[in-house]
């Protein structure tokens, strides 16, 4: 399962999230967390990015989202930066599922 997230941290209940995507490791699904436009202000805190990396998540951010909101050089290296291509692959050949939290 791949989840899209969009909002700001601010503004989603990322909590709900993350309690789906834990569910779903647990069975033994392979989960995805793919940040874009304002998710990615999320990936600039450490304790948000350890606690997806640590739970056994694989954390995606889009490159062209980070730059234009001068993030990129925050983010946390255990997050995996992609671009366009990247995410038509991580859609069309990585994941199975995919869940927009828009």
């Amino acid at each position: 399962m791949l989840i899209i997230l969009s909002k700001s941290p601010f503004v989603g209940d990322y909590a709900s999230i993350f309690d789906m995507a834990l569910r779903a490791v647990q069975k033994g699904e392979k989960v995805g967390v793919l940040h874009i436009h304002d998710s990615c202000t999320a990936l600039t805190s450490d304790e948000y990015s350890k606690k997806l990396v640590d739970a056994g998540l694989n954390v995606y951010a889009l490159k062209a989202d980070c730059e234009a909101r001068g993030l990129l050089k925050k983010i946390k290296k255990e997050v995996k930066i992609v671009d366009y291509q990247d995410w038509v692959k991580l859609v069309m050949d990585e994941y199975d599922r995919i869940v927009s939290w828009t």
